[in-house]
């Protein structure tokens, strides 16, 4: 009875988190240490591994659909690479918990935010910084012919959000799609359709890197770890069918705010883990 409440739990969250952007890590790790009893290691393992089916059957979709930005998703993912090391260094001479704390309220803030519907004024502004930024040196335009969308990006403050994100990774021990996925959107105004499958795109190589190293540090037991593979290879498909009819960017941003409230949950349960058990995530 567990094991097929688990294979539903991981279909519901990793199609939810296909859907979103996130992969899901983030909502899975807490659950199966709190409801089912995994020690952290042994989760955080099975965790990796479900996530690697997952993100390569949702961007095969989105191949598919032709709504990966390439780029963008380089120039977040390497300076993301090198932001981790950073991040895990840091660890030793930060209040690692005070600022969790703060950086979850701040992720329920932005939560709220992307649920706010938005004011006629600020869909027709085009002053204000990010506004300006965008026109800077190193900025460009990117095209997605097949969706008939185009957005202005500016390549260092791609880059520089990317090394952010990746060493609040690091520092936090969390996964940072569900920080790149509203920031594309927020802060870089990309169309919501791309930003999603570029987030998805950027964890097929975080989820395999973290495959590999918890298999070697033999986090990766197979008995628990393959019908999480199997759930969430599941919750993939059934995720890309749902936002296939869910293609609005409305609709995909209010997903993205109730995900972002549930994310901010979870990292306030790993600050609680942590605090009982010497637990982190």
């Amino acid at each position: 009875m567990q094991d097929a409440i688990l294979f539903i739990v991981g279909v519901l969250v990793s199609g939810f988190g296909v859907t979103v952007g996130f992969g899901g890590g983030v909502f899975l790790v807490p659950i199966l240490i709190i409801f089912f009893g995994y020690n952290i290691e042994i989760a955080i393992g099975s965790t990796m591994s479900a996530m690697v089916p997952a993100a390569i059957i949702a961007s095969a979709f989105n191949f598919r659909d032709r709504s990966i930005d390439y780029l963008v998703g380089t120039l977040i993912q390497l300076p993301a690479m090198a932001g981790t090391v950073l991040g895990a260094f840091l660890v030793a001479f930060l209040p690692v918990r005070q600022l969790q704390f703060g950086f979850a309220l701040f992720v329920l803030g932005i939560g709220v935010i992307m649920l706010l519907p938005k004011p006629r004024k600020e869909r027709l502004k085009r002053t204000g910084m990010m506004y300006r930024i965008r026109r800077m040196p190193t900025s460009f335009i990117r095209k997605n012919r097949a969706k008939h969308l185009a957005y202005r990006l500016n390549g260092g403050v791609v880059s520089l959000f990317g090394l952010i994100s990746g060493t609040v990774a690091g520092l936090f021990g969390i996964g940072g799609g569900f920080l790149q996925t509203p920031m594309m959107i927020k802060l870089f105004r990309m169309p919501a359709v791309i930003a999603t499958s570029t987030s998805l795109f950027i964890l097929v190589v975080t989820s395999i890197t973290g495959f590999i190293s918890h298999f070697l540090l033999g986090n990766v037991i197979w008995n628990r770890s393959l019908p999480l593979m199997l759930a969430f290879g599941v919750g993939a498909l059934l995720g890309n069918l749902f936002k296939r009819k869910r293609q609005r960017s409305r609709n995909l941003e209010n997903l993205i705010g109730i995900g972002l409230l549930l994310a901010g949950l979870g990292v306030m349960a790993n600050l609680a883990l942590r605090s009982n058990g010497g637990f982190s995530f």
